[in-house]
């Protein structure tokens, strides 16, 4: 089969589908290409910015540089060229803190003992494809690397606003997982052993600051010269937070005294998942009918009709209970006639079999 003829999907394309059918309709299928919006959210740019990072680290680059790059990415991200209020610049130092920090934390702690463990990277942000029954199905894991043993594994990389067990749980039969491996042993042409999941804990909002130990240190005014301030790891009764960045030594000094107890419990990962191919196989036989179905739709001009059977809106999610409103609510309720002037535009692919579907070239 032609590479034209085949029907691509992916695990982002399937988290949308279920999650919302017609958000998927407006971001991978609108037009033949799915639009975005040109409003980027704050997770996307720390999420960006630290898979940036860790990629970084398994190139070989040292943690000063990548601690210096990501930091800079987040403050040219997040502050307009324009002029800004003092309340949106400490936000940017904030999110910039946070996001230097995670990397120091997670090279200070965590990547030494991966690369104890596996020794040999296989494959960094590649993209693969797992081609079968007229599909293909696109993937991009974090990191592909060979234990001491000769086993395989695909390391997922998930910044995360939780670290509780049911976190740490729910990747066991996380189906989008499990296809992703598929794509791997395809592409590369090596059987997986399993699947480890390492966490990066951001923590969340509260009162408008981010709880995080990468951000906020715990300070008890003194008197100077008699009594020096006091700075502390951990919440004391009495003391208020303060800013990392405006310690001495900022959030590199900070890091590098941090404790090993406190930074592990920054990086929560959950027990190795171990490969189940019957799970995978059932998830692609749904998937295969599910896309074809979605290609036969599109062949078309898709109508009203059409549109609320095969991509039906799920309107528990447009404004969640928690995070942001859906990108694409405005759509839904307020159709416009070209979305593309009216603040989105024409979703880029970064794999290559998709770019080359789109283009043909």
């Amino acid at each position: 089969m032609t590479e034209h003829k085949l029907i691509i999907h992916s695990r982002p394309r399937a988290d949308l589908d279920w999650q919302c059918p017609r958000k998927r309709y407006w971001h991978y299928e609108y037009d033949g290409k799915g639009i975005v919006t040109d409003t980027t959210y704050l997770e996307l740019y720390l999420g960006t910015t630290i898979h940036d990072g860790l990629a970084a680290f398994a190139h070989g680059k040292g943690i000063e540089e990548v601690a210096a790059a990501a930091h800079a990415q987040m403050l040219e991200s997040l502050l307009k060229p324009e002029a800004h209020t003092p309340e949106e610049e400490e936000f940017a130092k904030e999110q910039a803190t946070l996001t230097e920090g995670l990397l120091r934390g997670f090279h200070k702690h965590v990547w030494p003992r991966l690369m104890e463990e596996y020794p040999t990277i296989v494959a960094i942000e590649e993209p693969m494809t797992y081609k079968h029954d007229g599909l293909a199905f696109l993937a991009k894991p974090d990191l592909v690397v060979e234990d001491k043993e000769g086993n395989f594994w695909y390391i997922e990389y998930k910044s995360t606003s939780s670290k509780k067990d049911a976190w740490i749980n729910s990747w066991e039969t996380a189906i989008q997982l499990h296809a992703t491996v598929r794509a791997i042993e395809q592409t590369k042409g090596v059987k997986l052993t399993g699947v480890v999941v390492q966490g990066l804990y951001k923590g969340y909002e509260t009162y408008g600051k981010q709880t995080s130990p990468f951000c906020y240190a715990y300070r008890k005014s003194g008197n100077p010269p008699f009594l020096e301030d006091q700075i502390s790891y951990e919440y004391r009764a009495g003391w208020k937070k303060y800013p990392v960045w405006n310690l001495e030594g900022g959030i590199k000094s900070w890091v590098e005294n941090m404790s090993s107890e406190l930074l592990a419990d920054q990086f929560p990962q959950a027990p190795p998942i171990f490969v189940k191919d019957d799970l995978i196989d059932a998830f692609f036989k749904q998937r295969a009918f599910r896309e074809q179905q979605i290609r036969d739709t599109m062949q078309g001009e898709i109508t009203e009709i059409e549109l609320n059977e095969i991509f039906p809106m799920h309107f528990d999610k447009c404004v969640p209970s928690f995070g942001k409103p859906c990108a694409y609510k405005r759509l839904c309720f307020s159709p416009v006639q070209d979305p593309l002037t009216a603040g989105y535009e024409y979703r880029d692919s970064s794999h290559e079999l998709e770019w080359f579907i789109h283009n043909g070239t």
